[in-house]
């Protein structure tokens, strides 16, 4: 993300005044949260519109039912592997092989709706609903899975305004098709709200996708085009996946508890926990735009300067300068990060708390709420935290902190379900805190012992990584080629045959 940092961070330098500014990081702020943000406006609006046609409360309780599972699970399938799509486009653009990309997306939505998709198929044809209910959810859900990407790979098209009018437009016509369809057609107020969520969504991926097929060449369609890169970077895919999955573990547990609010057998939430988290989860917008207009930005600068100075020449005490430059700007730009983001979570904690005390949270609510803002205080630093360790190409350092978190979210939440129902956020402030530090002391370790890590470990010669994906792919080349020269060979007959028919024939 260091690349959208830079030229985001264009549009403060070239915008004065203040509205200006507040573009700017409105800017910023759609494209690095973008989705997540939408996903929070449209439930409440939808609920909004919900209870003013007159929905019962287990109407309002299926669609917000409906919308957290394909929000939450939506993102854990296609985080699982966002890190590593990140990291394989940044490889096509240093490259300069473009080509790879649009084939490499189209290849990897195949995937995910396959998989993630007929996951959900699964799921849905075990609740007791009908079969529209059904299709919009997995329409919804699929479309879901193709926006995250899409959101990935538009990182590099740099055509910001196109992506804020995007989401304008998700949310315009979702507000527009709901009222229509609330008011003109014999759809259920549920279903009118789904399929109007689900237009929205639809007119965004489509307004992406054509963003995407405009900024990037065309390639020769292939599913398999990055599965020789999952060889390399495969252990991101671990760490995307258990990161977005400890981002949630906390609420699967909490939905465990008797506050539950349980629409079929197997089709529970938690309202008195998941509309706090939703509310948590936008409080640290500001330390995620920060990240990547600021300290990714400042400290790629610094860690290119020092690794040039590796590859290219330079002397001894350049490098140890340039180690120096990169360890000074590391902890400077976390730790202003930090003091912005802390003087947020305060302000959240405290006014944002009595806000939403005011218009309908009840006092427990707004405990939640104010615990889990400092929580995802403590979440979003250990997110930054990890994604510097792979600047340093320490990816079983960031599985391991991603692995703990999610384990120790689960576990401490569930400890402090124990408690009074007030205390519950603190055990995700507790996991996120200690992956936090871990993270931090493993960056420390890593840059004490930088030159070693540098020097030391590589290989002599570089071999490049082949594995079962490797395999995979060209398997399926060869099986490619094969049906080519079979098809070839059957057209070649089948025209010589018609020849001789004529010839024969006259």
């Amino acid at each position: 993300m260091a690349g959208v940092g830079f030229e985001l961070k264009k549009l403060f330098r070239s915008k004065k005044g203040y509205f200006q500014s507040v573009k700017a990081y409105s800017i910023s702020a759609v494209v690095t949260e973008g989705p997540m943000i939408l996903n929070i406006v449209m439930l409440f609006l939808m609920r909004y519109l919900l209870k003013s046609h007159g929905a019962t409360v287990r109407e309002q309780d299926i669609f917000l039912y409906t919308i957290t599972y394909i929000t939450i699970f939506s993102l854990i399938f296609s985080n699982s592997v966002l890190m590593f799509i990140d990291r394989y486009v940044s490889d096509c653009i240093y490259q300069k092989q473009l080509d790879r990309i649009m084939p490499a997306f189209f290849g990897l939505i195949f995937w995910l709706i396959l998989i993630g998709g007929g996951i959900a198929l699964i799921y849905l044809f075990h609740i007791p609903a009908d079969g529209f209910y059904r299709i919009v959810n997995l329409v919804q859900f699929c479309i879901m899975m193709i926006i995250w990407a899409e959101v990935s790979f538009l990182s590099a098209v740099k055509q910001y305004t196109k992506v804020m009018v995007g989401f304008a437009s998700a949310v315009l016509v979702s507000v527009i098709s709901a009222m229509l369809l609330l008011n003109f057609t014999p759809l259920s107020l549920v279903m009118a709200a789904l399929t109007s969520t689900c237009l929205g969504y639809l007119v965004m991926m489509l307004m992406f996708l054509q963003q995407l097929l405009v900024y990037y060449p065309g390639g020769k369609f292939n599913i398999f085009q990055f599965f020789p890169a999952l060889d390399k970077y495969k252990i991101l895919v671990g760490v995307g996946f258990f990161m977005a999955l400890g981002l949630y573990a906390h609420n699967f547990v909490v939905w465990t508890s008797d506050f539950k609010n349980q629409i079929w057998e197997n089709g529970v939430f938690c309202t008195k926990y998941d509309i706090p988290t939703f509310f948590a989860t936008l409080t640290i917008t500001p330390m995620l735009v920060q990240f990547v207009v600021s300290v990714e930005v400042n400290f790629y600068q610094r860690h290119r300067e020092y690794f040039d100075g590796i590859l290219y020449g330079g002397t001894l005490e350049d490098i140890r300068m340039a180690k120096k430059n990169l360890v000074k700007t590391l902890f400077r730009e976390v730790a202003q990060m930090m003091e912005i983001q802390f003087f947020v979570t305060v302000l959240c904690a405290t006014f944002l708390g009595n806000y939403l005390n005011q218009i309908g949270l009840d006092q427990e609510q707004t405990s939640i709420f104010r615990i889990l803002c400092f929580g995802y205080c403590m979440y979003g630093l250990a997110k930054c935290l990890i994604i510097l360790l792979l600047y340093f190409e320490d990816r079983v350092g960031a599985l391991i902190g991603a692995v703990g978190f999610t384990a120790s979210s689960a576990a401490f939440t569930w400890l402090f379900l124990r408690m009074d129902v007030v205390y519950w956020g603190c055990g995700y402030l507790a996991a996120a805190f200690l992956t936090a530090m871990y993270a931090a002391l493993r960056i420390r370790y890593f840059l004490e012992r930088l030159e070693y890590k540098v020097f030391l470990r590589q290989p002599l010669f570089y071999q490049e990584e082949r594995g079962v994906f490797t395999n995979l792919s060209e398997m399926a080349a060869k099986q490619e080629e094969h049906f080519k020269e079979e098809m070839k060979k059957r057209y070649q007959d089948k025209f010589e045959k018609r020849r001789q028919r004529k010839k024969f024939g006259s």
